[in-house]
């Protein structure tokens, strides 16, 4: 089992929309993260399967989805990085931020 953190440079990015490819289980898969204004909050699709996974902290993200054959078997979640509580937002979320997302191999 190991965890790997998923590269995410929102900054650089420069906008509410943007996608990463991240190697899970030895397989690549494409992740869209889209920020909404309106509920203040990150939303993910993973390889345009899965949309609209609202992205919280503390849970797999994923565990909905394991039945599908084309979602990642580990687990993903955003983990915060401070003993605050906070939810993923548009400039606490990322590499070296308060959250950061991992993944964990079965």
């Amino acid at each position: 089992m190991s965890i790997i953190e998923i590269s995410l440079n929102i900054e650089a990015q420069g906008s509410g929309y943007f996608k990463v490819s991240a190697l899970m289980s030895g397989q690549s898969y494409d992740l869209t993260f889209i920020w909404s204004t309106r509920s203040q909050c990150w939303y993910l699709n993973v390889d345009e399967t899965v949309k609209g996974i609202k992205i919280v902290t503390g849970i797999d993200l994923l565990e909905p989805y394991h039945y599908m054959d084309t979602i990642p078997p580990g687990k993903l979640g955003a983990y915060r990085n401070s003993g605050r509580d906070s939810k993923p937002g548009f400039g606490n979320f990322g590499i070296d931020k308060e959250i950061t997302l991992l993944y964990e191999e079965p």
